[in-house]
């Protein structure tokens, strides 16, 4: 072999199986088959089934439900109006459908009383006159 084609030689990261890299590829032929029969099962779980949660499709297809929520990210599904799939705003994490997660919910009212009590000590302090003047007589 020559020295190019041993350089085109990986390990597939799903399997480890060697295989020839062809343009930066990281999986090898059968791995990529599989996963395009996971995605085509889970658009037509969708398809059928359009209001159901991660989880629904996950254990609908056997499909794990990171890889659900990474091609729903990537764009290459598009859910309709009516799913029950939702992120949240601020993490980025999957939520029942609501704008954020239950930890950062608790996060924004500890930050949001956290401050309200700033602002109320900094009000009662009041306004304070420089005495460094000299008085004028």
């Amino acid at each position: 072999m020559t020295e190019n084609k041993l350089s085109a030689l990986k390990n597939c990261k799903k399997c480890n199986r060697l295989f020839s890299a062809v343009e930066g590829a990281t999986l090898c032929s059968r791995c990529n088959e599989d996963i395009d029969d996971e995605f085509t099962r889970v658009r037509e779980y969708i398809y059928d089934n359009p209001s159901s949660s991660v989880k629904d499709v996950s254990s609908g297809t056997g499909v794990h439900s990171d890889a659900i929520l990474k091609w729903i990210r990537e764009g290459k599904i598009v859910l309709g109006s009516n799913s029950n799939i939702a992120f949240c705003e601020r993490c980025g994490e999957p939520t029942t459908g609501s704008r954020f997660c239950p930890k950062c919910v608790k996060d924004l009212a500890t930050g949001l009383k956290a401050g309200l009590e700033d602002s109320n000590h900094k009000q009662q302090v009041g306004m304070h006159i420089k005495s460094d003047q000299k008085k004028i007589k």
